[in-house]
C-alpha cells in the first residue's frame, strides 16, 4: 500500500500542476461554516462550530487537485488548532454511466507538536454511477500515527428531489491491530459503523447542507448521533 500511495502521490502531483497552468483548467475556492465539524462520523470540535475553506483545480480530462482545511477543537486532549489536506486524484469513465475515481489525500494537523506525526496519508477507489451510487475502498496508511492502518468500505446514493439533492451513506471502518492509545473505545474495539443522511442545496454560488450522523462508538468517542448544518460560499478564479 506504501508504494500505491508514493506512485498515486507523484502521479497526482503532475496532474495538479498541469491543471492549474492549463487552459482547460477551471479553479474554485469555498470558504464556509459548519455547526459541527465532523469526520467519519467522530467529531473533531467537540459540538462546537467551525470554519472552513478550500481550493481545487479540476481538468476536463478528469483531473483533480487541492487543499482543503478546517479548524480543530478536542478540548484539553491536545492543542491542534486546526486540520489541513492535501488531495489529487482522477475521475475516469467506464461505460456508459459508470466511472471510477481514484484518490490520495494527506491529513496533516497543527498546533500540537506532540502530534505532528499523526499526518497520514489516505488513498481511495470509488465506482461510480451516474453521480448517484458510490461503492468505494479507503485505506488509511499508519492512521494518526500509529502502525496501524484503517481500512474503509463505504456505500452511499443520492438522489433528487426538487431543488434538493437527498444524501444517504453507510460505512464500515476498520483497523488493521489496535493497542491501548489506537482503538475505537477499548482495547478489542478495532472497527465502528457510520451512518449518515443529509440535504443539500445549491442557490446562486451557495451550497447548503443539513445531515444526521450516527456512529456505534463508545463514550469515550463524541460520536454519537450529530445534526449538522452548513454553508459555503464558492468562487470561480480561473
Amino acid at each position: 500500500m506504501p508504494r500505491l500511495q508514493h506512485l498515486l502521490s507523484a502521479a497526482c502531483s503532475s496532474i495538479l500542476i498541469a491543471a492549474a497552468t492549463s487552459s482547460h483548467a477551471d479553479i474554485t475556492t469555498d470558504l464556509g461554516v459548519t455547526s459541527e465539524f465532523v469526520r467519519d462520523g467522530i467529531s473533531q470540535t467537540g459540538g462546537n462550530a467551525a470554519w472552513q475553506a478550500g481550493l481545487t483545480a479540476t481538468h476536463n480530462a478528469g483531473f483533480y487537485g487541492g487543499i482543503w482545511g478546517s479548524n480543530v477543537d478536542h478540548g484539553g486532549d491536545d492543542s491542534i488548532h486546526s486540520e489541513w489536506d492535501l488531495y489529487a486524484g482522477a475521475n475516469l469513465p467506464l461505460w456508459r454511466a459508470w466511472s471510477l475515481d481514484a484518490s490520495i489525500t494527506r491529513f496533516t494537523f497543527h498546533g500540537d507538536r506532540d502530534r505532528k506525526a499523526d499526518a497520514y496519508n489516505e488513498s481511495a477507489l470509488r465506482l461510480l454511477w451516474d453521480n448517484h451510487l458510490t461503492l468505494g475502498y479507503r485505506a488509511g496508511d499508519g492512521y494518526l500515527g500509529s502502525e496501524y492502518n484503517l481500512h474503509t468500505l463505504e456505500a452511499a446514493y443520492t438522489f433528487q428531489t426538487g431543488s434538493f439533492s437527498i444524501e444517504l451513506y453507510g460505512a464500515n471502518h476498520r483497523l488493521d491491530g489496535s493497542d491501548e492509545t489506537t482503538n475505537f473505545g477499548s482495547d478489542s474495539a478495532d472497527d465502528y459503523w457510520h451512518f449518515r443522511a443529509g440535504a443539500a442545496r445549491s442557490w446562486n454560488h451557495w451550497d447548503y447542507r443539513l445531515t444526521v450522523e450516527r456512529t456505534n462508538l463508545g463514550a469515550d468517542f463524541d460520536a454519537g448521533t450529530i445534526m449538522q448544518f452548513s454553508a459555503h460560499r464558492y468562487f470561480r478564479l480561473w
